[in-house]
């Protein structure tokens, strides 16, 4: 029996996956800014009555230090990291933009090496390699993107996404068990929304995040915001409350699987041998992850 952890971490790679496809989709009429503005500040509005059933409007003590830390951790893990991650999707296509996330577990078993003095055994340490493996094999294309789009910059851009995703979550760790649960989704988020607001207007973008009502994509993003944003980013932060955070990053490399079933189901994109090769080895290594870490 695997535990709540490592479970949490499964399904919140499988909500990630479906809030993709919503993206993918929305992505088509929608401006990135517009898009990030509109997911963060509905999660926020959504979380105050969460709050209400669950921890309690009552402010919980925090040191200075951890509201610095929880609203950085938005800052870097919601505003930025989806900034650059919705972008890169425009740049070089979901299939290079799943390549480079294959980095996120690395990233964070070396924050969490360096920060929070995780370790890894040797068969976590093999899964983790299959994951990856499998996510270049499915992402895999032959394909140059040259001509259209210069792949460097979509390529740094996803890069840079997925470290402020790692980072957003590894420096909240050691707060995590002081804190109550929702209090910590709620105070990113403000985090993230300030950030964002700040960015368009430096910018000089619309700060009104109602604008998306008058795009065609925006059930699409409604979708995706309620599923990405909002309810899996609570099962994201449970995953790495109830088990390590390098374990809890390998388990949702799985996430590039859920999107390869969903994109060929939903968006009919094309199943090919080497797509369920890639998968079969992704799913090797989570299940060695799964086996290692109970």
């Amino acid at each position: 029996m695997i535990g709540l952890g490592e479970f949490l971490s499964l399904l919140c790679a499988l909500l990630w996956a479906f809030a993709v496809i919503c993206y993918r989709k929305a992505g088509d009429s929608i401006d990135v800014s517009a898009m990030n503005l509109f997911k963060i500040c509905l999660t926020l509005v959504l979380m105050v009555p969460t709050l209400y059933f669950t921890d309690g409007l009552s402010v919980p003590h925090l040191t200075n230090h951890d509201w610095l830390l929880l609203l950085i951790s938005g800052f870097f893990g919601i505003m930025l990291a989806d900034l650059f991650y919705l972008r890169a999707l425009q740049l070089i296509g979901a299939g290079l933009t799943g390549l480079t996330g294959s980095l996120y577990s690395p990233f964070v078993v070396m924050l969490s090496f360096f920060y929070l003095g995780e370790r890894l055994n040797t068969w976590q340490i093999m899964g983790m390699a299959l994951v990856l493996i499998g996510v270049i094999v499915i992402s895999y294309r032959k394909k140059s993107l040259t001509i259209e789009h210069p792949p460097i910059k979509g390529f740094v851009f996803a890069a840079l996404g997925v470290f402020f995703t790692a980072l957003g979550i590894v420096i909240i760790k050691p707060v995590t068990t002081e804190i109550p649960f929702f209090w910590i989704i709620f105070i990113r988020t403000i985090g993230g929304v300030i950030t964002m607001f700040l960015f368009n207007i430096l910018l000089r973008k619309s700060i009104n995040p109602m604008q998306i009502l008058n795009s065609s994509g925006k059930y699409w993003l409604l979708g995706g915001a309620l599923l990405g944003q909002y309810l899996s980013t609570m099962v994201w932060v449970a995953g790495y409350k109830y088990t390590s955070a390098s374990v809890a990053s390998i388990l949702n490399e799985s996430a590039s699987i859920f999107i390869l079933i969903l994109g060929w189901l939903i968006l009919k994109e094309p199943m090919s041998t080497r797509k369920i090769t890639g998968a079969i080895i992704s799913i090797c290594g989570v299940l060695f992850v799964l086996k290692m870490s109970t």
